[in-house]
């Protein structure tokens, strides 16, 4: 039976259910044809449907996958396979029962293709591949030299293999975003990187951001991840590609690891650019290259300024307002394009004077300029570490545009302000200062001054600083700044009251108001520079101030005297009259028991005792006195008893005499009696740290060797020197500054500690400046910047031996007089070490023969006569030999190349063979024929026109 059930089966399935299905087909045709088109017609419905959230994808930013489009192409076909089959259908009267069987089948097989697309899930969009750059938006930079420059080099340190991070640092609206984001665009046609990623980070940062932001370059999702997770997944994408990272406005350190950045130097071929406000930012990143991006120049600042307010600021009667207009923005972008926005439609004469009057007083009148410059300023003040950072910002608003900050009175300044009482210290005051200076360098807030010992304010940022401080701000502090104006009239009183600060420095003010109340608040008075102001008033002025810490009257050089009324200041710690060359007398100072700092340097005719018994308690807290170009003398006793002294600046003082023992005979000049004073009154300044003074007609001994390593300028004049390691002391100063001995017997050597001017004259037993390395200290003359050699009848070599390394490396100017036993200047090995050197002269030296020693390998073959053009003295602009009978050479064997020389005289060098200088290259100045150099004297109008 089991087999019989068996065969049944077999016929069944392989006879019986395929002709049945056959026969199926042939009656059926119709409803297959009509179930066909049913599915077709859901299946363009869904088609239908899917577009539309296709479409919405794409405005969303994804992309159609390849199988989307596979995907329509196959609804398509069936939709017009079914169309025909349900056409041949209608049109099949007299259809054999073959076609219609073929017919029916393929609609039932179509019929299951369209099902199943029908309940096919299928992508049919997604996120697009990440792009290698993505194109920022940025102004144009074509029209602006030195904004290229920055690109270029920004680019060069990018290309550089050992350069991983680059930091790029400069005062808010210079352009940092800017130039950032033309790096950025830049690869989008220079293939280096797989990835260029450019991120705003800002003052917070967010650290999740800033992931999920570079994440969605690589595809990656990362805002509903965990932390390490996320940090993971980034990290394992960027290794994987060589990329480009830029963080844009940083200000402070965003640590690499937590983000899930790999560091570049792990990762070789990729690189980070960071651009901030503040260079130690920079710094922190690892940055091993930093880039200051500086203001546009002149002609850059017009030129955008023209492009974005419009050609008719060129018409000759607006020119010249537009332009000190732009004047005022001092090259930064954002302020000019700022205020070329505001005047973009003015044509009237009357409102660019106006628009430039407000500019020239406050260009917080201005349209935008408060809104769209100062606040982003102010970001950078609000992020400042601390109030003493923010307080010497605005203390440097308090002096006129463009002017040349001296540290040293401004941190003296700081005195005033109590920043010694906290630190205990005028020394450590000072260097905190100056660290606070560098933190306001380092966020480019302030700026390098004209030399190392000044810095400058940016017109904008001293524009944000009086905005700060001025009357309707919400800062506590109030200031009255009149600094640097054209001002007759001082402020009426009522302006002073609620006034912390006052600076009416550098105007024309000739009277002071009288003041009818009490100026409670009013800590500093800066009438430094105002030449016009002849008197105090004697009453109802500094009666008032009883709080004012700060008084400046420097240069104030038609002020005479002050009034009795300065007792009333008992909390001043600093009074300054410095550079007041007709102010005559002080009134008593007694009541002045806060004094700290007094300064009366160049007051010339200013005669009398100072700090007498009436002022005991006035110089128990003096830490700085300076009477330097005064005929101020003192009681004997005095000095001894300045205990807190850290700074004595006794420079040419004129009355004032020094003697090592109380038994030398009293000193005595041609008006009378001069102040003599024991040396050993300075032992007891156990605070003292710098000392400016001058030492005439004493003997240099042991005892001069506790004072030398704190000497800052000092005048040998006439002094006997029996121990020449006294002298030699001076190498143990930090801050030697000037050194000048005349007339010293027995000086055979000098310190070598010298920082910027050393004068050596009339010293008959002086021989030689340095000798070999053994007996020179290793940063000999570093840092020296002028020498003056005069009347030295034994000198006969500079230097003798090895030249240290860096030896006279910042050297710019040299001159020697009446040495007659010197035969060079130079000698061989050495003129390589003056590559600063920018003036020479050397007069009357009757056996000098030559400038300059060289060898074979300090110059190349040039010209017909194959001379030696020797390149020793790149930066040498003036050039002074006179005097000399038997010069025959600048230098041996050569001709001096200097491609920098301005001004070259000649004078009675009768044997000078050659022209002294390779000039045949040299812009500006005239090639001199030979038989001029040989002339003993050259003709004032030659002299004039070399000159010229």
């Amino acid at each position: 039976m089991d087999f019989v059930g068996s065969a049944v089966d077999v016929i069944h399935t392989y006879l019986i259910a395929p002709f049945v299905q056959q026969t199926n087909y042939l009656r059926s045709s119709g409803a297959n044809v009509n179930d066909l088109q049913t599915v077709v017609r859901k299946l363009m419905a869904r088609r239908n449907d899917e577009q539309s959230s296709l479409k919405a994808a794409e405005n969303a930013g994804q992309v159609k996958t390849d199988i989307a489009n596979n995907w329509f192409e196959d609804i398509e076909a069936i939709k017009k396979e079914a169309d025909a089959l349900e056409k041949k259908y209608s049109q099949g009267t007299g259809m054999n029962s073959w076609l219609l069987y073929k017919l029916s089948k393929r609609s039932v097989e179509l019929k299951q293709m369209a099902s199943d697309m029908l309940n096919e899930q299928v992508d049919l969009a997604r996120r697009p591949p990440p792009k290698s750059v993505i194109e920022i938006e940025c102004e144009p930079i074509e029209n602006y030299p030195s904004t290229q420059h920055m690109l270029h080099r920004m680019l060069d340190c990018i290309g550089h293999s050992e350069i991983g991070i680059i930091g790029v640092y400069g005062m808010g609206g210079v352009g940092k975003t800017t130039l950032a984001g033309k790096v950025n665009n830049h690869f989008k046609k220079n293939f280096c990187f797989e990835t260029v990623i450019m991120v705003t980070v800002s003052a917070i940062p967010n650290i999740p951001s800033i992931r999920t932001s570079i994440g969605k370059r690589f595809g990656l999702d990362l805002s509903n991840d965990n932390e390490d997770d996320a940090r993971e997944l980034l990290l394992d994408a960027l290794r994987k590609n060589k990329f480009l990272l830029i963080l844009d406005d940083l200000w402070s350190k965003l640590d690499l690891k937590d983000v899930g950045i790999p560091h570049p130097r792990n990762h070789k071929g990729s690189k980070i650019l960071v651009t901030s406000r503040i260079q130690d930012v920079c710094i922190d990143m690892d940055a091993i290259k930093t880039i200051k991006l500086q203001p546009l120049s002149v002609d850059e600042s017009w030129n955008l300024f023209v492009e974005k307010a419009g050609q008719h600021v060129t018409v000759d009667h607006i020119k010249c307002f537009a332009r000190k207009i732009v004047g005022k923005c001092k090259g930064l972008p954002l302020a000019i394009v700022t205020v070329a926005r505001a005047m973009a439609n003015r044509h009237g004469i009357s409102e660019w004077e106006n628009a430039a009057r407000e500019m020239e007083q406050s260009a917080t009148e201005l349209r935008g300029m408060k809104e769209e410059v100062l606040v982003p300023l102010k970001f950078s003040f609000d992020r400042l570490e601390n109030d003493m950072l923010k307080s010497l910002f605005l203390y440097c608003g308090c002096f006129p545009e463009d002017y040349n900050i001296e540290k040293e009175g401004m941190l003296n300044y700081w005195v005033g302000e109590g920043l010694v009482d906290k630190i205990s210290s005028l020394t450590g005051a000072r260097n905190k200062g100056e660290a606070l200076i560098g933190s306001l360098k380092t966020a480019c807030m302030l700026e390098d001054g004209e030399d190392e010992d000044s810095v400058k304010m940016h017109d904008m940022m001293r524009e944000l600083a009086l905005w700060i401080t001025s009357p309707k701000s919400d800062c506590n502090s109030k200031f009255l700044i009149k600094a640097g104006q054209s001002l007759k009239d001082a402020p009426e009183a009522n302006q002073w009251l609620d006034a912390t600060r006052v600076s009416l420095m550098d105007t024309k003010i000739k009277e002071l108001p009288e003041l009818g109340e009490r100026c409670p608040k009013l800590a500093t008075l800066l009438l430094r520079h105002s030449k016009m102001i002849h008197t105090i008033p004697p009453t109802n002025f500094l009666q008032y101030m009883d709080h004012l810490r700060v008084l400046d009257l420097s240069d104030t050089q038609t002020l005479e005297y002050l009034p009795d009324s300065l007792s009333c200041l008992v909390n001043l710690r600093v009074l300054s009259l410095h550079g007041c060359k007709r102010f005559r007398a002080l009134p008593p100072l007694g009541m002045l028991q806060q004094l700290q700092v007094l300064d009366l340097y160049g007051c010339f005719i200013l005669e009398q005792e100072i700090l007498g018994s009436e002022c005991l308690g006035t110089i128990s807290n003096l830490r700085y006195l300076d009477v330097s170009l005064t005929k101020i003398y003192f009681s004997r006793g005095v000095i001894s008893r300045l205990l807190k002294l850290e700074d004595l600046r006794l420079y040419n003082a004129y009355n004032i005499r020094w003697r090592v023992s109380s038994t030398e005979n009293e000193k005595w000049d041609d008006q009378g009696y001069i102040n003599n004073i024991d040396v050993e009154e300075l032992s007891h300044l156990t605070h003292l740290t710098s000392l400016d003074i001058c030492f005439r007609d004493i003997i240099i001994s042991y005892w001069f060797k506790s004072l030398a390593k704190k000497i800052r300028v000092l005048i040998l004049q006439r002094c006997a020197i029996i121990k020449q390691e006294a002298i030699q002391a001076l190498n143990e100063s930090r801050n030697l500054h000037f050194l000048s001995i005349q007339e010293c017997p027995g000086l055979t050597s000098v310190p070598t500690c010298v920082k910027r001017r050393l004068e050596i004259r009339n010293c008959k037993d002086f021989k030689k400046m340095l000798v070999g390395v053994e007996e020179a200290y290793q940063d000999s003359f570093q840092r020296l910047e002028s020498l003056e050699l005069r009347r030295l009848p034994k000198l006969e070599r500079i230097y003798v031996g090895i030249t240290p390394l860096n030896c006279f490396g910042n050297l710019n100017g040299i001159s020697i007089f009446q040495c007659n036993r010197l035969k060079m200047v130079f000698t061989k090995g050495m003129p390589r070490f003056f590559s600063n050197l920018k003036y020479i002269a050397v007069a009357s030296c009757d056996r000098m023969e030559i400038i300059m020693e060289t060898t074979e390998e300090d110059g190349e073959l040039e010209g017909s006569d194959n001379d030696r053009v020797i390149s020793a003295f790149p930066k040498l602009e003036r050039l002074t030999l006179r005097d000399l009978p038997v010069l025959v050479q600048m230098c041996h064997n050569g001709i001096l190349h200097c491609p920098l020389i301005k001004d070259v005289m000649v004078n009675n060098c009768p044997r000078l063979k050659k022209d002294p200088l390779h000039i045949q290259n040299v812009h500006g100045l005239p090639v001199i024929e030979r038989t001029k150099w040989k002339a003993k004297v050259l003709e004032e109008e030659e002299i004039q026109e070399i000159q010229e």
